[in-house]
């Protein structure tokens, strides 16, 4: 089962590869009943309550690959599985107008099966391996457009990637003497007496190394320039799902390789914490300076990533379920806000905020959608986001070191009023255009329904689990219960 969620999306890339642009109707066909099959064997493994596990390759006594789907591994697989299945629509409409539909569905989907692989990992070397992989297979996505942009903005997206990755391999490689196997376990297994000042500096460049495809301070600078280059499809799952695999190689080492009784109270953990707390300030207040809606969704997503972190860097069940549903939330949102972000760029042409005069007439749905996402990213109540927000904040009120006990709070405050603002900017251009609105930016214009399938289900389930997080809430206090 374990090979065939990986295999499978992989497949479908290589379906995709092989067929021309005369074949869309099968192409979609395909690619929607194998990412269905995908979603339901992620489900049968989360529902069967099993621990899959199957080694792949045993390189050396202490190095190997191999997979095995834990809590978090189910976490990822469901979610990317889902968001891959609700994108294949929306693209099967927006995709003719950028052209190379096959290279994008091939490298789209072999860039799902190494997310997924990621998910799946049993120890670091499997991990890093498909880490890797999934800068090198995402890197076409960003580069699809082939003009000056996407040649930057791919060239920045596999500068900062790969560096960062070689620096968090420079951490692992030191930890890998400390650790009595790189497999992950439960509480990590650093030998007794190896606690020392060379680990924790390693801790801390494998945090900044793996940081990097999450948009961490200082290596964040690639989201700006990836995220316009790429066409809507894949920038909405960039920012939703693949960046991630920064958050999730993060994760595997705090509470799987070094365990969190050796990072707490030291000054990585204090170094952390600071490194995401300006991440999160960094990000919403350049969201506000940037005029590009693109550009400005991308600084958002720095932001707002980092929140995930920041869950994760308190090291306590309270902050790791912020930091789940921070994960879950602003997939559902990000994803949703760019892919309506792209309806607009598609439809009329506009890539400026100050070109969102009138919208709310010419596309309703669309501006709908974007409008109950954006308070969602906000933090709004009852809205999705404000459940991940509230729990960071409590979090760190009770667990941050020392002053950032007060600083953090203060700062998700501070950014949640300038995410309010640099999203509330368009919405009330949209809505409320002003009696001299001249009538041409208020015709409306006709939204496709299949380009706004995924869109609305996306907002729809940001209000719905929102209002009803029971399920949600419990998924994410099990998932902090399994890693403390």
């Amino acid at each position: 089962m374990l090979y065939g969620m990986i295999l499978l999306p992989a497949a479908m890339g290589l379906f995709c590869a092989f067929t021309g642009d005369g074949q869309r109707r099968l192409r979609r066909a395909v690619l929607l009943t194998g990412q269905i099959v995908l979603l339901l064997l992620a489900l049968y493994a989360a529902l069967s309550g099993r621990d899959y596990a199957s080694p792949l390759w045993q390189i050396t006594e202490t190095i190997t690959f191999s997979l095995r789907l834990d809590a978090v591994g189910i976490l990822f697989c469901c979610l990317t599985a889902f968001c891959w299945l609700l994108t294949i629509p929306y693209a099967h409409v927006y995709m003719p107008h950028q052209g190379g539909e096959p290279r994008f569905y091939a490298f789209l989907f072999a860039t799902e099966a190494a997310v997924m692989g990621a998910a799946l990992a049993a120890d670091f070397m499997t991990l890093y391996l498909f880490f890797e992989l999934t800068t090198v297979l995402s890197a076409p996505l960003v580069l699809h457009g082939q003009d000056d942009g996407a040649l930057l903005g791919g060239a920045k997206y596999l500068y900062y990637s790969v560096g960062g990755a070689f620096l968090a391999l420079f951490g692992m490689a030191v930890l890998q003497q400390h650790c009595a196997t790189l497999a992950f376990v439960k509480g990590g297994s650093l030998l007794p007496g190896h606690h020392t000042p060379l680990v924790l500096a390693a801790v801390f460049c494998a945090i900044v190394g793996f940081g990097a495809k999450a948009g961490l301070y200082p290596l964040h600078n690639w989201l700006p320039s990836a995220h316009p280059a790429a066409p809507a499809p894949a920038s909405a799952l960039l920012s939703g799902i693949i960046a991630k695999c920064g958050v999730l190689a993060i994760l595997r080492l705090l509470y799987f390789v070094v365990g969190p009784e050796a990072i707490r109270g030291t000054w990585v953990q204090t170094a952390a914490l600071t490194l995401t707390a300006l991440t999160i300030a960094l990000g919403s207040y350049m969201g506000c300076l940037e005029r590009g809606l693109k550009k400005r969704l991308a600084y958002s997503s720095i932001s707002q990533i980092s929140y995930v972190l920041l869950g994760l860097f308190l090291l306590t069940e309270r902050g790791v379920m912020g930091g789940m549903l921070q994960l879950f939330f602003h997939a559902l949102a990000k994803i949703a806000i760019f892919q309506a972000a792209g309806a607009v760029i598609l439809l009329t042409g506009n890539t400026r905020i100050d070109q969102f005069r009138g919208l709310g007439r010419r596309m309703p749905l669309t501006m709908a959608c974007f409008t109950v996402v954006s308070l969602s990213l906000v933090g709004i109540p009852p809205f999705g986001g404000f459940w991940s927000k509230w729990y960071l904040a409590t979090a760190a009120l009770s667990a941050a070191p020392g002053a950032l006990g007060y600083v953090i709070p203060a700062v998700l405050i501070l950014s949640a009023l300038l995410t309010a603002g640099y999203l509330a900017q368009p919405i009330i251009a949209a809505f409320f255009p002003g009696r001299d609105c001249p009538e041409a930016l208020l015709t409306p214009v006709d939204e496709p329904t299949a380009m706004m399938t995924s869109p609305v289900i996306f907002a729809a389930l940001t209000g719905l689990l929102g209002l009803a997080p029971g399920a949600v809430l419990t998924l994410t206090e099990t998932l902090a219960s399994c890693l403390l």
